[in-house]
């Protein structure tokens, strides 16, 4: 069981991988629409909104989906008062345990609040509100590309988790 555990895990992980690896070119779209609204400010006298739309939109897509990626890795902030000195197993118990009853329960309010929004706003095509650049809905469907790779790593998670909690105790 461990073994189909651990394979599964590492599936999740390496679709969240590939995904988050792919969506890490959005940080050059990110530089260069953003980077080029200070000479247009400047030499042409005002900036593009739908270039800085864009920027904006770029920025919050590998933001969120960078959440994921990061969590993968185990490179995310962690208020870390106790679960450094914890063991191996008391790590995959807090890991399981945080994961069931924190993060699930508000991935499962953040998509049950999200997806209507979400589909409305794909269905009218959305634009920006402030500038009417066109768009806006990719904000909603990034927020559930979000809850969709999080809810992919949160099963690795528990997947590694419950396959560390079912080994035997070693008697070092």
């Amino acid at each position: 069981m461990k073994d189909v555990l651990d394979r599964l895990a590492g599936r999740l992980e390496s679709w969240v991988d590939a995904f988050a690896r792919n969506a890490a070119w959005l940080v050059l779209a990110v530089v260069f629409l953003l980077f080029v609204q200070n000479p247009l400010r400047e030499y042409v006298g005002r900036g593009q909104f739908v270039a800085n739309d864009m920027g904006q939109l770029s920025h919050a897509a590998v933001f969120m989906i960078g959440v994921a990626y990061a969590w993968r890795w185990d490179r995310h902030v962690r208020v870390d008062l106790f679960y450094r000195g914890m063991g191996v197993r008391a790590r995959a118990l807090v890991n399981l345990l945080g994961t069931v009853f924190l993060l699930l329960p508000w991935l499962a309010l953040v998509a049950w609040s999200e997806g209507p929004t979400a589909w409305q706003s794909v269905k009218l095509m959305e634009h920006f509100p402030e500038t009417g650049s066109p768009g806006f809905f990719m904000m909603n469907v990034v927020m559930l590309v979000f809850v969709a790779l999080v809810g992919l790593q949160a099963i690795a998670v528990m997947a590694r988790s419950a396959a560390e909690l079912m080994q035997p105790r070693s008697r070092a």
